[in-house]
């Protein structure tokens, strides 16, 4: 089952902070004689792929606070005792444990101190049910020990945020449709629509990746038309029998790790397949020429595709992706890192 988490980082909702002396208290900001608070930005996000569950439980959501020191005496907010959840009755801390090094996430969870007169912004993660109105509390701590600041809270309605919820899967979307598009011969309405991408760059990669590992088939190389051609078949072999199936991991920043459990064409499985209708043709003909033979196997190579089983990959690829204007591409994390290339033109199925 697919999980979907959701952690919001920056949206366009507004605290309010709010102290017993009277101050005034929006849905959208506050003060009072020591503060001047309001969220900045979020939207829901997926710090990693077990940070949350199903569509109709919990997600996180991460809300991003603006906050104006207009006391005499430096402050600090501080997540252990000083920001709190209320669903009703209940009390929740926010959470402190969000990291993900590749989307750039380290959530701090103190803000630090705030000069007198100064703004920060920073921060919290709290866990909450999609749909449904929260009160956040927040209590700032002066330097002045004998200055007493009063507990604000502010209200928080998750449904502000349900847009950017509903585009958590859009890497997934965007790298299935890639794939199909670019490697298994299909079309995908989502083509346009979420991928940004150098289309004859990677079709011009892939064909190079394909010659390399397709050479290793044969004895004697294979020319960039022959094996254009037969790398033609091959993505319309893919056609029927590859699959993928795309899950958001993470997603965050503007980036996202996507999962890819896939089903391809191991081209090394190809090695004994040919070999035996080398063997056939030298049966049949007499002609032991290495030329003749493989230039019949390569006329069979679309009985030779069918004749090959699709493996099942034993654990799925992890692609970095970056969006930049609402469309995704693929990004090299380092040179050890999957690619798509690998298990769709390479033919390597691990």
């Amino acid at each position: 089952m697919k999980k979907v988490a959701g952690l919001a980082l920056t949206s366009a909702l507004t605290l309010a902070l709010a102290a017993c002396s009277g101050s005034k208290e929006t849905s959208s900001s506050a003060e009072n004689k020591a503060v001047e608070v309001s969220i900045e930005k979020g939207s829901y996000i997926l710090a990693n792929q077990d940070d949350g569950t199903s569509e109709t439980e919990k997600a996180l959501l991460a809300v991003g606070f603006k906050v104006k020191n207009t006391s005499d005496s430096s402050i600090s907010i501080s997540s252990y005792d000083g920001v709190q959840l209320y669903d009703g009755d209940e009390q929740l801390a926010p959470k402190d444990d969000i990291h993900n090094k590749e989307l750039d996430l380290n959530y701090d969870t103190s803000s630090g101190k705030i000069g007198s007169d100064k703004v920060k912004t920073f921060t919290y993660i709290f866990e909450v049910e999609k749909d449904k109105e929260y009160e956040i509390g927040i209590q700032p701590r002066s330097s002045d020990y004998d200055e007493e600041i009063d507990e604000v809270t502010l209200k928080l309605d998750t449904k502000k945020y349900a847009k950017s919820y509903n585009k958590l899967e859009d890497p997934a979307k965007a790298l299935k449709a890639y794939t199909e598009v670019l490697y298994l011969n299909k079309e995908n309405a989502d083509y346009e629509k979420y991928v940004s991408a150098e289309k004859e760059a990677v079709q011009e990669e892939a064909k190079k990746a394909f010659r390399e590992q397709i050479n290793r088939i044969f004895t004697d190389p294979l020319t960039e038309e022959a094996s254009a051609k037969l790398y033609d078949m091959y993505k319309n072999t893919l056609k029927s029998k590859g699959k993928v199936e795309m899950t958001t991991a993470a997603h965050a920043n503007g980036k996202a790790v996507v999962h890819v459990d896939y089903t391809g064409l191991r081209i090394s499985d190809l090695y004994d397949i040919v070999s035996d209708y080398k063997k056939a043709y030298y049966e049949e003909t007499g002609d032991f020429d290495t030329k003749n033979r493989e230039s019949y196997a390569i006329s069979k190579f679309n009985d030779i595709l069918n004749a090959l089983e699709p493996k099942e990959s034993e654990r799925p690829l992890e692609i970095l992706m970056v969006e930049k204007d609402g469309k995704w591409s693929i990004q090299k994390s380092d040179r050890y890192s999957d690619t798509v290339t690998e298990a769709f033109a390479e033919g390597n199925v691990r």
